[in-house]
């Protein structure tokens, strides 16, 4: 019986990930925060949401959240690789989500159409909340007519502590950066 014991012991205890590998660790780590990105979960986009101050774009009609979901929409990932070195490792992870660049162009063309054309200029005589309208529908048209496209690859780095792997706390901010400036 004590050798029974003995054996079950010694078959859980392995990282006591169930006999996974540090790489199999952290690859299911960040495929579960990245998949609440790709989800589009919401706990993550009213954080995210937050986070940028996406509230500002009330003035203009707009709902942050539902701003940073249609941003987000198409939103995926690869991990292509993680290196483990003892209690460090690195993951290099790719994502691909709407571009940032040509958002930001998209939205200066859109502006810049609007303000090369007297009819279109003259037809803007509203209010400030009618004005503020328009300018919302400009920068969800503009959002919504742009391409996904692929960021530079992120490392993100992981330190072993207690038998844990945790990721540096620049991650968050290095996957928003990315997000926003592709």
């Amino acid at each position: 019986m004590a050798l029974l014991l003995a054996l079950v012991v010694m078959v859980a205890l392995p990282g006591c990930g169930g006999g996974q590998s540090d790489e199999d660790v952290i690859r299911a780590s960040l495929s579960q925060e990245l998949d609440s990105i790709k989800n589009i979960d919401d706990s993550f986009v009213n954080e995210f949401s937050e986070s940028i101050n996406m509230s500002q774009l009330s003035v203009y009609g707009i709902d942050g959240v539902e701003f940073m979901k249609a941003y987000l929409d198409g939103f995926d990932y690869t991990i292509d690789s993680i290196e483990v070195n003892g209690d460090t490792a690195q993951a290099q992870i790719t994502l691909t989500c709407k571009s940032y660049t040509a958002y930001a162009q998209a939205l200066q063309d859109a502006v810049n159409e609007i303000t090369s054309d007297p009819e279109k200029i003259a037809s803007v005589n509203g209010s400030d909340s009618e004005i503020n309208d328009m300018v919302g529908g400009i920068v969800i048209d503009s959002l919504n007519g742009v391409d996904l496209a692929t960021t530079e690859p992120i490392i993100i780095n992981y330190t072993k502590v207690d038998n844990t792997w945790e990721p540096a706390s620049s991650t968050s901010g290095d996957i928003a950066a990315a997000l926003m400036t592709n």
